[in-house]
């Protein structure tokens, strides 16, 4: 018994020196490995159950953010997304876990759910380093629907939807705003 307590008492102690929140972080550079688009299809698959251009599109701007933030992976921002509070916009969040380590249960990546969708920007997504504070804020538009509907109308494979949304530029797929 006396054993079991000390062992768990050098655990303890052990996560305690291991950052000065108390919390153990990961050794992880600020945004994974490059992904070879079988890779990434595989991961992003195995994460949300199917490819579909919102859950990319939420990888691709997770990327993205935490590079232009330069912070890490899992506990560098607090990221917040503004928008629709349904499917399939909500794929999105589920690309930006994947990408960023930033979950919904950690709150360092949360939703503001909003009614009306049909306005513009589909989403607002505001992301703020932790260290040093550094804000971003960019905008979605609204014309990102109709391109992704034009997709899945023409029923593209879901390897077309990886490849369409890694390559179609950034630009038509959102706007940094100041």
């Amino acid at each position: 018994m006396v054993a079991s307590l000390f062992g768990c008492a050098l655990i303890i102690a052990a996560g305690l020196l291991a950052g000065s929140s108390g919390r153990q972080q990961p050794k992880v550079t600020a945004i994974d490995e490059e992904l070879s688009d079988a890779e990434l299809f595989h991961r992003l698959r195995q994460f949300h159950g199917h490819i579909g251009p919102y859950a990319v599109l939420g990888y691709r701007l997770g990327r993205w953010l935490l590079d232009k933030l330069g912070c890490g992976k899992y506990f560098g921002a607090y990221i917040t997304v503004t928008g629709p509070g349904i499917t399939p916009y909500t794929c999105l969040l589920d690309g930006l876990q994947l990408s960023t380590g930033h979950t919904l249960g950690k709150r360092n990546l949360t939703l503001n759910v909003i009614a009306d969708r049909g306005k513009e920007p589909l989403f607002q997504i505001e992301a703020v380093a932790e260290a040093g504070g550094k804000v971003l804020c960019l905008n979605v538009p609204l014309a990102v629907t109709e391109l992704f509907a034009e997709w899945m109308s023409q029923e593209l494979t879901e390897e077309q939807i990886l490849h369409q949304t890694l390559s179609w530029p950034q630009e038509e797929l959102w706007q940094e705003v100041s």
